[in-house]
C-alpha cells in the first residue's frame, strides 16, 4: 500500500503557482454565442437536461473543446504571480461549532472529533471573518470523558507567538491575518494562505489530551515526560478520583516523539495521556503545508476595453487558461499552424476584424450573421461601436451555433475551407451594411494572439456575463491538487 501525501499536493500547487512568475499565462473568456440544445455532441452531450444559457454544458478535456474555445475567444489578459495564492478550505469561527483539534497521529482508528481520517480532511484551520485572523485549533477539550471534544463558544484574539486558551477550553495559535491585499482571493469556500509567520516554539509540545481518565485517584498524580526534546512540564488537574486535564506548563523544544507516564496520586486505575507532536519546525513554521494549501486560486482581472483588447457591451461564456500562446504571424495565417514567439504583453486581442470604409451610424446588433458580397464568407459579429470603422467577428463552425443562427458557408469545392472576407466588398446583416476598405480592410488590425498555440490548462463553460466599458469582472479560478 502507498499513499500520496498531502505535502506532494502541497509542492504541486507550488511548483503550478510559481509558473505565473515564469510563463506568460492568459485568461482567455470568449463565446460571445448563447448555449442551446442543437448543439453538437461535443457541448449538448455534456450537460444534464436541456442545454442553455441557464444550463451551460460542462468541458470535456478533449481536442474539440479546446479548439472550440480558440474559434470563439475574444482577448486574453496576462496572469502575474501576484495574481496567484496559495489557499486552504475556509472554516469560519462560529460559536456552538466542534473544531477538530491538531493532533499528529490521526488515522482511521483514532478520528478526529468530527470523525475525519487524515490531516487534510481536518477542520483545525479555522478564520474569524471580523478580524481576518487565522488560527490553528491545538485543543478542543477532549479529554478521557469527553473524546470529541467541547463546541467553542469564544472567539480567538490573540495576535501573540504564544498559544491562547479561551474560557470555555480551547487552545488557539495564531498564525496570520489576511490583509486588505489578499481580500480578492477569500471565497466563501477558500481563504488566501500566508507565507511568514511567528514561532512561538521549536517543537515544543503545547498540548497533553487524557485518552483515559483513570479512577480512584486520591491526590495529584505527577506527569512525567520522555522524548528526544526536552524541556517539557505538565500538571494534572483531577475531579472526583479521575484526571480531567493535564495543563502544559513547560513547552521545551525539540520533539519528534514523547511518552507521558502518570505516577502517585494514591493507588489509582492509572489514566493514560498522549502528548502532541508539532509539525517539523513548530506550530506556524510553515504555513502552506500546515494549512494543507494545495489549492491554487487565480483572481484575474478583466477592466473595460483593456487596451481597446476586449469588447465592451458583449457577453462571453468560456474562461480558458492558456500557457505561452504565441504572437500572432500573418504570414501563417489564421490557423492551427501558427508560429512565432511567445506573447508576453499585458493584454491580446484574439478576434478577427475588418476595417471598414466608414464608422457605423448605430451599433450592430451582437451575435448577427454577416454576408459577404461577394466572398460569400460568413460570420458572427462581435463589436463595432457607432462611429467607427472597426468590425470585430468570429467565425465558429456550424456545430459550435445554435439553430436560430444560419448555416456558415464553407466553400466545398475550392479551398474545401470557411469562405473568408475580402476587400472592397459589402457586409450585410441585419438592420447593418458596411464596405470593408479596400487598402485595410482584411489587415488592418490584426489578432495579437495566435489562436490554437500554447497550452490549454483550464476550460470553464459559464452562464453569460454581459461586459460594459465602466464595468471590471474578477474571475476566480480554484484549482485543487
Amino acid at each position: 500500500m502507498a499513499i500520496v501525501t498531502s505535502k506532494f499536493r502541497v509542492s504541486a500547487a507550488s511548483g503550478f503557482a510559481s509558473t505565473f512568475a515564469t510563463d506568460s499565462i492568459y485568461l482567455v473568456l470568449g463565446r460571445p454565442q448563447s448555449w442551446d440544445n442543437t448543439l453538437s455532441t461535443n457541448f449538448s452531450a455534456q450537460a444534464s437536461g436541456t442545454v442553455s444559457d441557464n444550463n451551460p454544458p460542462n468541458p470535456v478535456d478533449n481536442y474539440a473543446n479546446e479548439y472550440g474555445l480558440w474559434r470563439d475567444a475574444m482577448a486574453g489578459v496576462r496572469l502575474n504571480y501576484s495574481d496567484v495564492k496559495l489557499c486552504t478550505v475556509r472554516n469560519n469561527w462560529h460559536s456552538g461549532t466542534r473544531y477538530d483539534m491538531y493532533r499528529h497521529n490521526i488515522n482511521s482508528s483514532d478520528a478526529t472529533e468530527n470523525s475525519n481520517f487524515d490531516l487534510s480532511d481536518s477542520n483545525f484551520i479555522v478564520y474569524v471573518t471580523s478580524t481576518g485572523a487565522v488560527y490553528k485549533c491545538l485543543y478542543n477539550g477532549r479529554n478521557g470523558s469527553s473524546t470529541t471534544g467541547v463546541v467553542s463558544t469564544v472567539v480567538p484574539t490573540t495576535t501573540g507567538t504564544a498559544p491562547q486558551q479561551t474560557a470555555d477550553g480551547y487552545i488557539w495559535k495564531y498564525l496570520y491575518s489576511i490583509t486588505a491585499a489578499d481580500a480578492d482571493f477569500v471565497t466563501a469556500n477558500y481563504i488566501p494562505v500566508a507565507t511568514t509567520t511567528s514561532v512561538s516554539n521549536v517543537n515544543g509540545i503545547d498540548v497533553i489530551y487524557v485518552t483515559g481518565a483513570g479512577g480512584g485517584y486520591t491526590g495529584t498524580p505527577s506527569v512525567s515526560i520522555y522524548g528526544d526534546g526536552t524541556g517539557a512540564a505538565a500538571t494534572a488537574v483531577t475531579s472526583g478520583g479521575v484526571i480531567t486535564r493535564i495543563d502544559v506548563t513547560a513547552a521545551g523544544s525539540g520533539y519528534t516523539w514523547a511518552k507521558v507516564v502518570l505516577s502517585g496520586g494514591g493507588t489509582p486505575t492509572t489514566a493514560n495521556a498522549i502528548a502532541v507532536i508539532a509539525p517539523t519546525g513548530g506550530h506556524g513554521s510553515n504555513l502552506v503545508y500546515e494549512t494543507m494549501a494545495h489549492n491554487v486560486m487565480i483572481a484575474g482581472t478583466v477592466t473595460g476595453y483593456e487596451q481597446n483588447d476586449f469588447p465592451v457591451n458583449q457577453d462571453f461564456r468560456t474562461v480558458g487558461l492558456v500557457k505561452n500562446p504565441l504572437t500572432y504571424n500573418s504570414s501563417v495565417g489564421y490557423t492551427v499552424t501558427g508560429a512565432g514567439t511567445i506573447y508576453s504583453t499585458n493584454t491580446g486581442r484574439i478576434l478577427r476584424t475588418l476595417t471598414m470604409t466608414s464608422g457605423a451610424t448605430t451599433a450592430p446588433a451582437n451575435d448577427i450573421v454577416l454576408t459577404g458580397s461577394n466572398s460569400q464568407a460568413t460570420g458572427l459579429s462581435v463589436f463595432q461601436s457607432s462611429g467607427t470603422t472597426r468590425l470585430e467577428y468570429i467565425q465558429p463552425i456550424n456545430s459550435d451555433v445554435p439553430s436560430s443562427i444560419s448555416d456558415l458557408r464553407i466553400d466545398t469545392t475550392g479551398t474545401k475551407k470557411l469562405y473568408q472576407f475580402t476587400t472592397g466588398e459589402t457586409i450585410t446583416g441585419t438592420g447593418y451594411s458596411q464596405l470593408v476598405n479596400s487598402s485595410t480592410g482584411i489587415t488592418g488590425t490584426l489578432p495579437e494572439i495566435h489562436p490554437y498555440t500554447g497550452q490549454m490548462l483550464y476550460l470553464d463553460y459559464r452562464q453569460p456575463v454581459t461586459r460594459s466599458a465602466g464595468q471590471n469582472e474578477k474571475i476566480n479560478i480554484v484549482i485543487n491538487f
